[in-house]
C-alpha cells in the first residue's frame, strides 16, 4: 500500500470514527443519557460505539496487512472505506434526525400556565389570618403514547383547574415524564394543547423527567416548562432544582431522572444548604422525578429492578432521611405511602401513564399501595399539620395521614 494511499485510509477511518465520537459525546452530555445506558437500555449505544470504531480497527488491519503480497493489502483497503462510509453515514443521519427533532419546528407557540420557582407560590391567609396552601401533585402522563390513558389525565387536570378556580388550590406540581418521547415535538404540542384545553388557568411547576429528556429533550421541555429569563430564573443549581417557600411549607425539587447520576457535590452541597436553612418547626416537602423507596417489579426487557432504588437510597437519601417531612416521586407508576428512616416517602406516577405490573416486591416501609388507579396527591396545610391525600381522578380519597 503506497503512503498516499495509507494516508487516505487514515483519513477517512479517523474522519468517521470522529463523527461518530461527536455525536455520542454530544448525546452523554445530555440530561439523562447516562442513566438510559445505566438503565439497561445500552444495545443502541454499544452499537455505535462499535461502529465508530470500527474503522480505526479496520484501518489497523489494513496497515499490518500493507507490506504482503497479493490481493490482500487491496482488499484491506476497500474494507477500511468501505466501513468509514458506512460509519460516516450512520453518524450523520442518526444525528440529523435527533438534531431536526429535538431543535426542529417549535411544539407550539404557547405553553401552560407556570409559576416561576424564584416567584413562588402565592400566598394565602384565611379569615383567621393564618396562612392557607394547597397543592396537588402527580407525575407520568406520557402524552404521546398510545397506551397512555388519556381521559384519566383530563379527568385529573379538570378537577384540579375547577378547584383553582374556585380559590381553593394553588398549584399543580408534574414530577416530569409529561412527555414519552422528550425530543418530538408532536408529544409536547399534545401535552400543551390538552393540558391548555383542560387546565388554562391552573399554575403549573414542572420537573423534568427520564422520557421528557429523551435524546435532547431538555430543549422541549425547556421551551414548554422550563423557567424564563428575569424573575423566572432558576433557584437551584439547574432549572428542574429549586427551592420555593410557601409560608411554613417548603419545597425543594431534585434533578433526579434514572437515577443520582449527574447529582454531583455541587448539587449535593445545594441539597444540605437548602435542608439546613429551613427552621425545624416547618414543613419541608422533597420533590424528585426518580424514586427513592417504592414497591416494584423486575422489567422484563432490561433485567432491572425497579423498586428501592439502591443508588438513590445510597447516595442522596442519607442527605434527606430524617431531615426532610415528605419525599414525593413519580417515575413508577404506582401510588404508595412509605414511612422508612424518619420520613415519609410518597410515590405518585400516577397522571395518566401505563399503570405498572402488580408490584412483585414490597418495600418493608410501605404503609399504603395502589395498582392500576389514577390520580393524585394533595397536600393541604391545616391547623392539625400538613394533611396528605391521595385521591382518585374523580377526587375520591383513597388513603390520607397528617403530617404533625
Amino acid at each position: 500500500m503506497k503512503s498516499t494511499k495509507g494516508e487516505q485510509v487514515w483519513l477517512a477511518a479517523g474522519a468517521a470514527s470522529a463523527a461518530m465520537a461527536a455525536f455520542l459525546v454530544w448525546a452523554f452530555a445530555q440530561p439523562g443519557t447516562l442513566g438510559m445506558y445505566r438503565w439497561g437500555y445500552r444495545a443502541p449505544v454499544l452499537g455505535l460505539i462499535a461502529l465508530g470504531a470500527l474503522p480505526i480497527v479496520a484501518a489497523a488491519a489494513a496497515r499490518a496487512l500493507s507490506r504482503t503480497k497479493g490481493a490482500a493489502p487491496r482488499i484491506a483497503t476497500g474494507i477500511v472505506f468501505a466501513a468509514s462510509a458506512v460509519t460516516l453515514l450512520t453518524a450523520i443521519s442518526v444525528s440529523a434526525y435527533i438534531f431536526t427533532n429535538a431543535y426542529g419546528r417549535a411544539a407550539s407557540p404557547d405553553r401552560p400556565t407556570t409559576i416561576a420557582p424564584s416567584d413562588g407560590i402565592p400566598r394565602r391567609t384565611g379569615a383567621d389570618g393564618e396562612p392557607i396552601l394547597r397543592v396537588a401533585v402527580s407525575s407520568d402522563g406520557h402524552y404521546g403514547r398510545d397506551a397512555s390513558n388519556a381521559e384519566a389525565r383530563s379527568a385529573i387536570l379538570r378537577l384540579s383547574e375547577v378547584e383553582h378556580r374556585s380559590g381553593g388550590l394553588d398549584a399543580f406540581i408534574n414530577l416530569g415524564d409529561i412527555v414519552e418521547m422528550g425530543m418530538e415535538a408532536d408529544d409536547w404540542r399534545e401535552a400543551i394543547e390538552s393540558i391548555r384545553r383542560d387546565a388554562p388557568t391552573l399554575p403549573f411547576l414542572a420537573l423534568l423527567g427520564n422520557h421528557d429528556a429523551l435524546i435532547g429533550g431538555y430543549a422541549r421541555w425547556q421551551a414548554a416548562f422550563g423557567p424564563k429569563g428575569g424573575s423566572s430564573a432558576p433557584t437551584g443549581p439547574s432549572p428542574s432544582s429549586w427551592r420555593i417557600d410557601a409560608g411554613r411549607v417548603h419545597f425543594i425539587a431534585l434533578d433526579l431522572l434514572w437515577g443520582p447520576e449527574g447529582f454531583g457535590a455541587k448539587e449535593k452541597a445545594w441539597l444540605v444548604a437548602q435542608l439546613t436553612a429551613i427552621p425545624p418547626s416547618d414543613y419541608t416537602v422533597v420533590l424528585s422525578h426518580c424514586f427513592f423507596y417504592s414497591s416494584g417489579y423486575v422489567d422484563e426487557e432490561t433485567g432491572m429492578a425497579w423498586y428501592d432504588h439502591a443508588d438513590m437510597l445510597r447516595e442522596v437519601a442519607p442527605l434527606i432521611a430524617g431531615k426532610a417531612d415528605l419525599v414525593i416521586s413519580g417515575h413508577n407508576h404506582y401510588m404508595e405511602w412509605i414511612e422508612a428512616d424518619g420520613t415519609a416517602w410518597a410515590v405518585v406516577g400516577a397522571l395518566g401513564g401505563k399503570p405498572d405490573p402488580v408490584p412483585s416486591y414490597v418495600s418493608p416501609g410501605s404503609v399504603w399501595r395502589n395498582q392500576g388507579v389514577f390520580g393524585r396527591l394533595v397536600l393541604e396545610l391545616t391547623p392539625d399539620g400538613l394533611a396528605c391525600e391521595f385521591q382518585d381522578q374523580d377526587g375520591t380519597p383513597l388513603f390520607n395521614r397528617v403530617l404533625r
